[in-house]
């Protein structure tokens, strides 16, 4: 009977600290993003992303897929520039090549990068229609 009183502890206290930990790990500052700003490559024409949904989608796809070291020196024009804005911190360039299907950080992260595919697109596009 004993022995079952101890298992049954230890294993009430893996869950608790297992719980502890889940609640302590540091959640990406870039989830707190309020707004996107969009340059538009060809024409440097910016808009500004404010849908909720929208910046969700695009920031969980970064936050989620990123990876290091990209390091090819791409020539053609980017199709989009996104900086993300935090109410503390600004993250960007993240540059998008469409005929790519890559986004690759400028600056503080330089090299960090995602794949990204046609939704990524749109999901930008629709931002920038609202």
């Amino acid at each position: 009977m004993k022995k079952k009183h101890v298992i049954s502890l230890m294993i009430v206290g893996a869950v608790i600290a297992l719980c502890i930990i889940v609640l302590n790990i540091d959640r990406s500052d870039m989830r707190n993003t309020e707004k996107i700003l969009v340059t538009v490559g060809e024409t440097q024409e910016i808009y500004e992303i404010d849908d909720k949904e929208i910046i969700n989608k695009i920031v969980n796809k970064v936050i989620k897929d990123e990876k290091a070291g990209f390091d090819l020196f791409i020539q053609e024009p980017y199709e989009y520039a996104l900086e993300f804005f935090t109410p503390e911190n600004g993250y960007g360039p993240l540059l998008c090549y469409r005929g790519l299907g890559v986004c690759i950080f400028e600056r503080d992260t330089a090299g960090n990068y995602i794949q990204v595919d046609e939704k990524f697109f749109k999901w930008i596009e629709e931002g920038m229609k609202n």
